[in-house]
């Protein structure tokens, strides 16, 4: 075989790549593919660049070209003239040698380091496979390409083989992982719906398609029946998100469904790998647009805001940005099911949505008849009026009728009025139904098993195995499962699920559609129907409730195999303990044993600090209030109670929900001064204030500073004492009150001298926030030598955000400095770190600083297209937040930009996403109204200037 000799090309993006090719090189090199970079030559060769190159890469084999986005930029001349030279001329011999061949290529490779790269593959190279080097197989596969040596070889024929043709066959899937609930019954109407589906599917550009419509309408049924009925699926990932509680308030993790599809798409990125909760959505966007995908989310209400005054926003960032992201490139077809209009999806050009209606009138009778049920045709008509045509409620009513009264239309009078109205108007029909049931089985000795067990999947908001049942039967819990035998259950459960149609069996299915027997057999009923019982069992047998709430409590906190999990896929029984104990009422031992021990893990914050799980930790801290974020259950103590609010607030703030925030931080603050707990007073005071600080209220945030700082003298805590001046200061100095900052930040240093000699200097985010106003004042050295300090301690703790405020506190101070590339570097990692914290609340600074630099014509490789980015990312994150001071940060840098941009016409347009007539003087304009509403007076010269400028 000719020896092989390969080349790689790529840019030098940053230290981290430049290793990372150096490492693909000796690891080809080493496994005797001889193998050539730049860096394996000492200075310039002797040739020259250019020689060089077209000598190497006409002498290889195959040539290996490293997709990042600066590459494509490069070959597609994006950069500035005269940056990125090699690139280009290696980029430009690559396409002549493609068009000399006839269009055809085996010789040059695309090769990616993370999987969100492969869209910057280069066009004449997409229509080849590219090599992902965070997969585990694929440096395996790009060296069997390079030598030859196929994974399998294709066998010699032994003999013609003959099948008979199977009319009616359903293809299997090569993906078939199918979460959407068996419903029963016959499917009546939804011909435009049915068609609405094929058309997608078959590929008419839409990309998402929401049905939007009550609980009990007959969206999954819809689901349900047309993937029945569609053979040509060839990956599917179907998950219900409205198993998890028909509450729209309801606080959801999404993180089981990100495990469960990344596992099925052969991801090998563990959920906690993720340097974003965006880069999480952007990896399964990614790994479903490899096929031609079904994405299904169903009920994805509880992962929305539906309170008053809110439009059906997301939650859940991961979420969001992986709708956004199939909504502007999806390979196959992504359907939601949703009580409310997903807001980030309106007036998308590639999505439709469907208001999805009940039954007509014609069609509920044909679903009555259907079920038994028998009469004149005038009193069914005026029957399934009076049940609003609700798929649910006739479902249910015509099985009540068939079993009970001989399916006679008439006997529906015999059902009772609801006792309480419980649930909104579309399914109190249904849960007029459930009631009777409840009465029907309650009355007959021989149905006590069939209560028993409804009242039993009463207790969960998800699919439960019968293992998990088991534990609950052998509890023998009093007016529960006491007295009920194995036979009895089963019966009850073929009961439920054959004749009265109240249940279904899941089967967890593999990738070839076959059911699994190594998860069990699940057991479900629709949502309104667990809602339903479950709220029947916990008001008319309380003690019944909080004894199986408890069983389930003791089950799930000993399931993970680790004392103190790494991982959140690890750490998911854990939550699931949390619930199941707050349900119990056993909210003490929860803190103590799973939630503060084994989740947050005490001063550690885990969850906070090593995972940035702030989503996940609130879902947790969620089921310790009655009403989020109001009101904490009743059965905590106060000081736990300050905990629990003070923990919301914290969440939603990181979050970036900073409206949501505040009201737990306020009501935090008065209960614990209240109590004089004057610590957490203290913490919840200086949360207040900074939260009071970004929202734009300054001076309610120099009040509520002050008054941390009183709290903490009066709790004699030397760490409170110092933090809360720290952070006291930083309000005033943005309030333009540098003097009286500058004071408050020579007492916390000498404080922290004090109590903490090792350690002489401010460190941490009192460090950070310190260096702020020393950068403006422009002590550029002494701020280098206590970022440099500062870090050397936040890494000894793997504190991640506070590690990526200090390299913030670096990029900054050299950039002032004029020190261009080790600014570079050091706001990259920044920007990052910030994204791997999860902490929403800080990124806007990361992201202006970086935006500064690429904006300043003085850096050599100034980039406004990035700057524009950047900037859009503030905007993104601090309009719809809240934000005003950093909303106030961006249109000031803005201006700045485009007044640039004005100065150098040869850079590229506006790319922001705004109107074609932006101008600096409205980002000015914007900018004076926001600082004389807020009190942002540190703003004022920067202002000032910019209007000066203008005008001149």
């Amino acid at each position: 075989m000719p020896k092989i000799k390969v080349f790689i090309s790529y840019r030098h993006d940053s230290n981290e790549h430049r290793e990372q090719v150096l490492v693909l090189a000796d690891r080809l090199n080493k496994d005797d593919i001889d193998c050539d970079i730049d860096q394996y030559l000492n200075g310039s060769p002797t040739e020259g660049w250019p020689l060089w190159m077209e000598r190497i890469m006409e002498e290889a084999t195959h040539v290996l070209i490293i997709c990042t986005e600066t590459y494509l930029n490069r070959v597609q001349g994006k950069e500035k003239p005269g940056t990125g030279k090699g690139v280009k001329w290696e980029s430009l011999l690559t396409y002549q040698d493609i068009y000399e061949n006839d269009s055809l290529n085996g010789k040059y490779l695309p090769v990616i380091f993370k999987v969100t790269d492969a869209k910057f593959v280069p066009k004449p190279l997409k229509s080849g496979s590219h090599y992902d080097m965070s997969r585990d197989d694929s440096y395996e596969m790009l060296c069997r390409y390079l030598t030859k040596q196929p994974l399998a070889v294709k066998p010699a024929p032994e003999g013609k083989l003959h099948l008979p043709p199977k009319n009616g066959q359903i293809a299997t899937s090569k993906i078939n992982s199918d979460r959407l609930p068996t419903v029963k019954g016959e499917f009546f109407g939804r011909v435009d719906e049915l068609k609405l589906l094929n058309d997608a599917w078959a590929g008419n550009d839409t990309r998402i398609i929401e049905f939007i419509a009550p609980g009990g309408t007959g969206k999954t049924k819809l689901l349900r029946h047309w993937l029945d009925h569609t053979v040509n699926i060839e990956v599917l990932i179907a998950w219900s998100f409205y198993s998890q509680g028909a509450s729209e308030d309801k606080q959801v993790s999404a993180t089981p469904f990100f495990i469960h599809a990344f596992d099925k798409l052969g991801s090998t990125r563990d959920i906690s790998s993720f340097t974003t909760d965006e880069d999480k959505g952007d990896h399964l966007a990614d790994l479903l647009r490899q096929h031609h995908a079904l994405l299904i989310l169903d009920g994805l209400e509880p992962l929305q805001h539906a309170s008053k005054g809110m439009r059906g926003e997301l939650k859940d960032r991961a979420v969001r940005q992986l709708l956004k992201s199939l909504a502007g490139q999806n390979n196959g077809l992504c359907i939601i099911t949703t009580r409310i209009a997903v807001h980030e999806l309106s007036d998308r050009k590639h999505v439709y949505s469907c208001d999805l209606q009940n039954l007509t009138a014609a069609d509920s009778v044909k679903l009555l008849q259907s079920l038994g049920v028998q009469g004149q045709q005038k009193a069914l008509e005026k029957a399934v009026m009076e049940y609003g045509c609700h798929a649910l409620a006739l479902s249910l009513l015509g099985n009540l009728l068939y079993q009970r009264y001989e399916g006679d239309i008439l006997k529906r009078d015999l059902l009772t009025a609801l006792v309480q109205e419980d649930g909104d108007r579309t399914s109190r029909h249904a849960f007029k139904v459930m009631q009777a049931y409840q009465e029907w089985f309650a009355s007959d000795v021989n149905l006590a098993a069939e209560l028993a067990l409804l009242h039993l999947l009463g207790l969960f908001d998800h699919p439960i195995e019968k293992e998990v049942l088991q534990v609950l039967w052998n509890a023998q819990i009093p007016s529960l499962t006491a007295g009920i035998g194995a036979d009895h259950w089963q019966d009850a459960i073929t009961a439920l699920r054959d004749e009265h149609h109240l249940l279904f069996k899941y089967h967890g299915m593999d990738d070839q559609g076959n059911a699994c027997k190594s998860t069990g057999d699940q057991l479900d009923c629709h949502p309104l129907i667990r809602e339903y019982f479950g709220q029947q069992l916990q008001k008319m047998q309380p003690d019944a409730w909080q004894q199986a709430h408890a069983r389930l409590y003791n089950y799930y906190k000993v399931l993970p195999e680790k004392e103190l999990p790494d991982t959140l896929a690890e750490m998911q029984p854990l939550f699931s303990a949390v619930a199941h104990g707050c349900a119990a009422g056993l909210y003490q031992k929860v803190i103590s044993e799973v939630f503060r021990t084994r989740i947050r893990r005490e001063d550690e914050f885990y969850t906070w600090k090593k995972l940035g799980a702030f989503s996940d930790d609130l879902a947790a801290v969620a089921h310790f209030f009655t009403t989020p974020w109001r009101t904490p259950a009743a059965g905590l103590p106060e000081d736990v109670q300050a905990y629990m609010l003070n923990g919301a607030g914290f969440d939603l703030r990181a979050l970036g929900r900073l409206r949501e925030a505040l009201e737990p931080m306020q009501a935090c603050t008065e209960m614990s001064t209240k109590k004089k707990y004057w610590k957490n007073a203290a913490i919840a005071a200086n949360n207040l204030s900074d939260l009071q600080l970004t929202l734009g209220d300054v001076a309610a945030a120099v009040v509520s500073g002050q008054k941390s700082m009183d709290y903490a003298d009066q709790s004699e805590d030397w760490f409170q004492r110092i933090s809360k001046r720290t952070t006291h200061a930083d309000v005033l100095h943005q309030a333009g009150e540098t003097a009286r900052a500058l004071e408050w930040f020579m007492e916390a240093e000498q404080l922290q001298q004090e109590d903490q000699p090792e350690h002489p200097h401010l460190y941490s985010l009192q460090g950070f926030q310190y260096c702020d106003m020393l950068l403006a004042q422009g002590e550029e050295v002494a701020v280098l030598e206590l970022a440099k300090y500062s870090l050397g301690i936040t890494k000894a703790y793997n504190w991640l955000l506070d590690i990526a405020l200090d390299q913030l506190t670096l990029g900054r101070a050299h950039y002032q400095q004029g020190n261009f590339p080790q600014a570079t570097d050091w706001l990259d990692q920044s920007v990052s770190g910030l994204h791997e914290s999860g902490y929403q609340y800080y990124l806007p600074r990361g992201l202006l600083a970086r935006a500064t630099l690429n904006r300043d014509t003085r850096n050599p490789s100034h980039d406004f297209t990035h700057a524009h980015q950047d900037l859009q990312e503030v905007y993104d994150i601090a309009e719809p937040n809240g934000m005003r001071l950093h909303l106030t940060d961006y249109h000031l840098e803005m201006a700045r930009l485009l007044i640039a941009e004005q100065q150098n016409p040869p850079q590229s347009p506006v790319e922001k996403g705004e109107s074609a007539e932006d101008s600096p003087q409205k980002h000015i304009a914007k900018a004076a109204k926001l600082i004389d509403e807020t009190g942002y007076k540190r703003r004022l010269p920067e202002l000032q200037a910019l209007q000066n400028k203008v005008a001149g």
